[in-house]
Order: C-alpha cells, then structure tokens, then sequence
C-alpha cells in the first residue's frame, strides 16, 4: 500500500510539473511534428540538388559552368552529406584546374578542406591547405580563407576534445575567427556572429545576447546562421543557468537544422542531454536517435563518436522508465480492477504454482526412472555375477573333489580370467550408462576444443577418461572411490581428470556443464 501511494505521488508531481511547463510542452510538440516531416525538408533540398544536376548536364562541354555548377552542388551538401560535399568540390576543383581559374581553384579547394574537416579527414585536409598560397589569395577569398581555417580548427578541437591539444586547435580557432570578423563587412550577419562569439569569449554574455537576438530577427528561420545563433544563446543560457529559457533555444536551433537540412548539428544532441537530466528520456531518447542518424547521414565522425557515448545512458533511462511506466500502470490497475484483478493474480499464480509442480513433478518422474533403471541394471549384473560364483564354486568343488588342486591354481593365479571378467563389467556398465545417456560422448565432446575430443574406436562404447566422467555425471566424485570402481589407482585417476579438464572450452564450470548433459 505504501509503494502505491508512492507512486500516485510521483505520478501527481510529474503532472503538476508538465503543466507548469506548458510553453516548453509546446515547442518540444512543435519540433515533434517536424521531426515526424523532416522528410520534406530533405525532399525539397534535394530537388534543388536535381535542377543543378540538370544544369550541370546541359553544360557539360562548358567546363567554366561545369567548375561553378559543381562547387554549389557541393555547397547544398555542405553539413548535408559531407562524403557527397567532398565529392563535388573535388569535381569543382579539377575543373578550374582545367580552365585554369586561378580563383575558383582556391575557392574550391577551400570548401573542399572545410567538407574534410566535418568528416574528420585532417591529412588530407591540411594537405591541400599547405597548397594554398595565401599571399596570392585576391580580397574576394580573405573571408573564406579566414573562415576555411577557423572550421579546420574548430573541427580538430572538437577531435581532440579532453586532451591537450584541444585548447591549442581552440586558441588558433579564435585567431582565425578574429581575423574573419575584420576581413567581413561592418554589420553583415557575419561579422554580427563573429563578434557575439567574441563577446561571449570575454564573458559579455548579455551584450553577446543582445547582438545574437539581433540576428535572430533579421536572420531568415530556414538559414544555417539563424540555428547558429540560436544555438549560440542557448550555451550563453546554459553558463549564465537560466535552465527557464535554454531548452527553448535549443529547440528554436533544432526546428532550424530541420528546415535547412543541416545533418552536422549540435542543437538536437544537446537538448537530449537536457531533457534526459530533466527525466524526460522517451523524448531524450527519441532525439540522440535522431541525432544519431543525422551525424551518420552527414558522415560526421566525430558527432556520431559523442553521440555513441551518451546514446547507452539514455537508452538505459529510457528502458528503465518504460518498465516502471508499467509497473506503476500495472498497480493502478490493480487499484482500478479491486477483487476481480485480484481474483485473475491468484488464477495467474495458482497456473504459474500448477506449472511449476508439473516441471517438478516431471523431473521427479524422470528421476524415478533413472532409480529404476540404475536399480533394473543393478540387479541384472548381481544376478550375473552371482551366477558366475555359483558356476566357479561348482567347478571348485569339483576339481577338488577329485584332486586337481594344481589345475585349481593356475586357474586363479590365470590374468586373462581376470582381465575378461573387468571387460565384460565395464561393457555392461557401458551399455547400462549410454541406455541412461545415449548422447553421453557427442554431448561430452562439445564440452572440449576439437583437438582434445574423443574419437573411440569401432569396438568401444566408452574409453576411461569417458567412463571416469560417466560416473561423475552418475555423482560419484570423489576420485577414491572412482578408482576403486574402475581398479586403477589415485594418481591415475587424478592425472586423467586433470588432463581431460585441460582441454576443456570452458574450464571453470567443466564438471558444472557436464552434469546438464542428459
């Protein structure tokens, strides 16, 4: 009863906290339903993607056209598809390379190290980039050249994130970033970003805010500058703890990324992380899902690799709560239901009682035939060998009788009698243990690396190291008395054992196994 009110308690609370939080309630709805219609977005990039595609193969004999058309095909897969981006950059490239353009190689050869370093590939990367001769660049390609480095080392910082070397890709980030913001025109979105995140930087998060909000209204939705702004405020949120408003601009970064296409995204991850801390994990586990895809899709390494790390936690949660969301329902109903639920637990446990007295009773039925047979072979050898004395105490008698005490003799001190008698005993405990254990050596040998299993010969049912086993499986363990039974001794036994347990896949629980065989 207690645990019950416990759990309408906790229930009431998540309630009451859910309507206190009807404004995120609805922007998280919001971002649900275009989640559910990201495919349309995709849809109408790609169809851009397929006009150009159609242009390019107009102007194939074009190679100035082929150079440009390609370079903006790469520019759509840009934070799209980065394995795609690479490719058509490489293509704009050749290209100029061909028409000898001067700029449009640079130009190319910049996107193409920024589409690299999204996917990770820094050799090749700083490769072109040590081809690119910087003094040469005209004032048109500053900005990119400036922007092309600062996202190389901001990719390699994110890589190497937690280790040294981080916070040097993270210096030389800011450098380039500087540098960008003096190369871009007074008051364009990006030199506006540029300074925000300089602002930010020197701790002037309010100023950094006001000129982020600035962009936001200027800005359209569905550009790539608009999520990173937004994106931008919510991690000025997070430092400043204004937990109010920062899943709010998470969100506004996420809706963003979904209307531009950009699979290279950080906003969807974060807000799984927030909502997961807050005890939101369907939800939570629901967007590192589609963060996942997002970053695979991109071929965004190391978004996937940060991902992977966090996906297990939530995936944990989110399993957790799902089975205690059906225990506390299950109790309620139980509330709901009274004494006819009752009434169906105890039919449920009374057929659970009744099918575990049947499996119980079944193992005992099986136990008593395995008595039986033990007892049925029991007695048909002590009939056997009590025929055998019987017969021997006759003959006794009679050479005795009539005075062949030296043919007697050579009769018992005779070691082929005796070694006929034990083969004949341990074929009749053979046949009686494989009609107890017909699978005995099949399902024994599975228990050893193939190199140590037995193969026994045309004539033989079971060899000793086998029947050493078959009468641990039959229970009787100790090695004394195994010895006796088989007339070999101790150390024969022990040496057999230990030789037979070496070969063993699974060592450690070895005789535990053997006892399951049937």
């Amino acid at each position: 009863m207690k645990n019950i009110i416990l759990l309408i308690g906790l229930l009431c609370s998540n309630s009451i906290m859910l309507f206190g939080e009807s404004d995120l309630a609805s922007e998280l709805y919001r971002l649900d339903k275009l989640l559910e219609r990201q495919d349309v977005y995709r849809a109408e990039k790609e169809l851009r993607i397929d006009s150009l595609h159609f242009l390019l193969r107009k102007s194939a004999n074009k190679i100035e056209r082929v150079s440009y058309l390609n370079m903006q095909i790469g520019k759509e897969y840009q934070f799209f598809r980065s394995d795609s981006a690479i490719a058509y950059f490489s293509r704009s490239l050749e290209a100029a390379r061909r028409c000898e353009n001067a700029a449009w190689l640079n130009e190319s050869k910049m996107y193409l190290i920024i589409s690299l370093s999204v996917s990770g590939i820094f050799k090749e990367s700083s490769e072109i980039e040590g081809n690119i001769n910087r003094s040469a660049l005209p004032d048109s390609l500053l900005s990119l050249w400036y922007y092309t480095k600062q996202q190389m080392n901001h990719y390699a910082s994110l890589y190497t994130n937690s280790t040294s070397f981080a916070k040097r890709y993270g210096e030389q980030e800011q450098i380039y970033r500087d540098s960008l913001w003096r190369s871009l025109p007074a008051n364009s979105l990006e030199a506006l970003y540029c300074e925000a995140i300089d602002e930010q930087t020197n701790k002037n998060y309010d100023k950094a805010q006001n000129i982020l909000l600035r962009i936001l209204k200027i800005a359209p939705e569905n550009t790539h500058m608009y999520g990173q702004a937004a994106s931008l405020i919510a991690g000025i949120l997070k430092r400043e703890r204004r937990n109010d408003e920062y899943p709010k601009f998470l969100i506004t970064a996420a809706v963003s990324d979904i209307k531009t296409v950009i699979k290279e995204n950080s906003a969807l991850y974060k807000l799984a992380i927030y909502l997961y801390k807050q005890g939101d994990y369907k939800r939570a586990y629901k967007y590192i899902k589609y963060s996942l895809e997002d970053a695979v899709v991109c071929n965004a390494n190391m978004r996937a690799i940060r991902i992977s790390h966090v996906l297990p936690v939530i995936d944990t949660a989110y399993r957790y709560e799902e089975q205690q969301q059906k225990k506390m329902l299950f109790i309620f109903v139980i509330v709901a239901s009274a004494l006819s639920f009752c009434l169906i637990i105890f039919i449920f446990l009374l057929g659970k009682q009744m099918k575990k007295l049947s499996v119980t009773k079944k193992k005992l039925e099986q136990a008593n035939l395995i008595k039986e047979e033990y007892i049925r072979h029991f007695l048909e050898l002590c009939s056997v060998y009590i025929g055998k004395l019987y017969s021997f105490r006759r003959t006794v008698s009679r050479k005795i009788r009539v005075g062949q005490t030296e043919e007697l003799l050579r009769m018992t001190k005779d070691s082929d009698v005796t070694e006929i008698e034990q083969k004949e005993f341990f074929t009749n405990f053979d046949l009686a243990f494989l009609h107890l254990f017909p699978n005995f050596v099949q399902d024994f040998n599975k228990l050893l690396y193939p190199e140590g299993r037995f193969i026994l010969k045309a004539d033989e049912l079971l060899n000793t190291e086998l029947r050493i086993f078959a009468l641990i499986r039959l229970g009787i363990n100790d090695s004394t008395k195994i010895a006796n039974f088989l007339h070999y001794s101790l150390n024969t036994i022990y040496t057999y054992r230990n030789k037979v347990k070496c070969k063993a896949v699974d060592r450690e629980h070895f005789e535990i196994n053997l006892m399951k065989i049937n």
